[in-house]
């Protein structure tokens, strides 16, 4: 759904502005392009639809020429989204504000930013953006939708200067036997400028006449961190050295696997109310290196051709982009391999992104599918990668990545990193180990040069961690072995009888014994006189 609903908003609903202001995050939209190329490039991971909506999402077709229509409605009483008449193919999606109370659920609890991971310094709240919003309502199961929220964080500038930044954190829910599920999860922080020009919020037509295909008036949600009537929050790049804890209350549906665009990150899950867990993130952003190359279309090989096709296109009213999404493999890769020779193996810019969503589980293993809780969370800096969790193959937990190799100075090249934060108890169930600590080795394999890769292991508080930086790219297959020492069987010592005692020397004693005129001496332990004699 993200790639067809992305596709369709950017055609129909373009924004005016397409050159990059100083100090603005890397977009490949706003490079300079030919009126006739279009844009090809790796689309980054995320969240596409950043506000909240409800919707009756269009079942997949099996026959060309069938067009897929979204209908979309004004709240749970519109008549074809009312869940007591249990609609088929009712869809949410569900942004969470700031927490109002200290028992609210379904909110953002705090957010800290700083360079000391022990000395964060915590953002104020400036406002909630203006766009679609929905009342709860718990008979449903149904948390509501707010909006993007906008925060300040004093002495903490981003790498443009400013102190602003965004949390977007959505869920998308499926109605299922009667309420709906929480099927997937994202929570994201950007830096942000504002930009006044032509742009718009994303709105409801207020007629009761309009058809549910037209009922919402789509904005410039897909190209600014936020929009509304006016006003573009344009997406800044984070500072170096920045570290950020974010803290959220989330239903407790929520399970299984994160992939993210975090460096070394620590997680902590505990129980907020009987439906909501307090989801703790600690983590530095990524600096992500990105793949951009305009294409006449009209020189497109069969190749180019096919992909146009199946990825769909987008654009900002002036220029055209097309790509695969990163975190689909079987797209991005040979994507990556194609141009990497006309490239260069040369990257065009980066971005610097922190962000985490809920992703598939790898395969190999039901140990890794239990989705009742938080397993962990995998997240790399490289330019594509396996879409799920690591899958579980001949003893490893492996996971591949891809990206160029050199920087936009064709010389320095772009160094990767790589990590996996899992429940301890997952790793003993994949390997069948006793709660004895364990311990894990990170290797990586594939391409010509590397740089040796440095590894970081742990465990602590039930949760294992695992890193690994300052690999090359080209593609590799990043392997985590995990590993218990044997127990050491306790000796005991074979008892050794003591000594036995020497048995005590008696003391003789000497006596006289007399007979008439004769005397005897007699020495003994137990002197007797002689018969006929006494003892004197």
């Amino acid at each position: 759904m993200k790639k067809i609903f992305a596709v369709l908003v950017a055609v129909l609903f373009g924004t005016t502005s397409a050159v990059a202001a100083t100090g603005d995050a890397f977009d490949p939209l706003k490079l300079p392009l030919g009126s006739n190329d279009i844009m090809n490039y790796v689309v980054e991971d995320g969240v596409i639809q950043t506000g909240s909506f409800l919707a009756i999402y269009p079942p997949s077709v099996n026959t060309s020429g069938v067009s897929r229509v979204w209908k979309w409605c004004e709240s749970l009483s519109t008549d074809i989204c009312d869940p007591a008449k249990n609609p088929t193919y009712l869809q949410a999606n569900s942004t969470l504000g700031p927490c109002e109370s200290p028992t609210q659920e379904n909110c953002i609890e705090s957010l800290a930013i700083g360079t000391d991971p022990k000395n964060l310094v915590t953002a104020k709240l400036i406002r909630k953006t203006k766009g679609i919003t929905f009342d709860p309502d718990p008979r449903y199961n149904f948390p509501g939708g707010s909006t993007i929220s906008l925060w300040d964080v004093p002495g903490v500038p981003s790498a443009s200067g400013l102190t602003t930044y965004a949390i977007t954190s959505t869920m998308k829910l499926n109605f299922r036997n009667g309420a709906f599920q929480v099927d997937d999860f994202y929570a994201g922080v950007t830096p942000y400028r504002e930009e006044t020009g032509n742009y718009k919020q994303t709105k409801i037509d207020p007629d009761p006449n309009t058809p549910a295909e037209r009922k919402y008036q789509w904005g410039s949600d897909q190209f600014c961190v936020f929009a509304e009537d006016g006003l573009c929050g344009v997406a800044q790049d984070f500072a170096p050295d920045t570290y950020i804890k974010m803290q959220l209350r989330i239903p407790n549906q929520v399970g299984g696997w994160f992939r993210g665009r975090i460096k070394d990150p620590v997680l902590d899950v505990s129980t907020f109310s009987s439906k909501n867990n307090l989801l703790t993130i600690e983590a530095a952003p990524v600096n992500v290196s990105r793949l951009t190359i305009p294409v006449l279309k009209s020189s497109f090989t069969d190749q180019e051709k096919i992909w146009f096709t199946n990825m769909g296109q987008w654009g900002n009213g002036t220029v055209t982009g097309s790509g695969p999404q990163a975190g689909i493999p079987q797209d991005s890769f040979p994507f990556i391999t194609y141009y990497r020779e006309r490239l260069k193996d040369t990257s065009s810019g980066s971005n610097t992104f922190w962000n985490v969503s809920t992703t598939a589980w790898g395969n190999g293993s039901q140990c890794l599918q239990d989705k009742s809780k938080i397993l962990g969370v995998v997240s790399t800096n490289s330019l594509a990668y396996d879409g799920g969790s690591p899958s579980f193959e001949d003893g490893s937990l492996n996971y591949r990545v891809s990206g160029l190799h050199f920087k936009p100075d064709g010389k320095t090249p772009v160094l990767g990193t790589y990590n996996l934060v899992m429940r301890s108890e997952v790793a003993r169930c994949l390997y069948g180990f006793t709660s004895a600590p364990i311990q894990a080795f990170v290797s990586i394999s594939g391409g010509d040069t590397q740089v040796i890769a440095t590894t970081v292991t742990g465990e602590s508080k039930g949760w294992l961690s695992l890193s690994a930086a300052g690999f090359t790219f080209s593609e590799k297959t990043i392997k985590v072995k995990i590993s218990q020492e044997e127990a050491k069987p306790v000796v005991t010592p074979t008892p050794v009888a003591s000594p036995a005692a020497k048995p005590a020397v008696a003391k003789k004693t000497t006596i006289t014994c007399v007979k008439g005129k004769t005397s005897k001496k007699v020495t003994a332990v137990k002197p007797v006189c002689p018969t006929g004699f006494k003892k004197k």
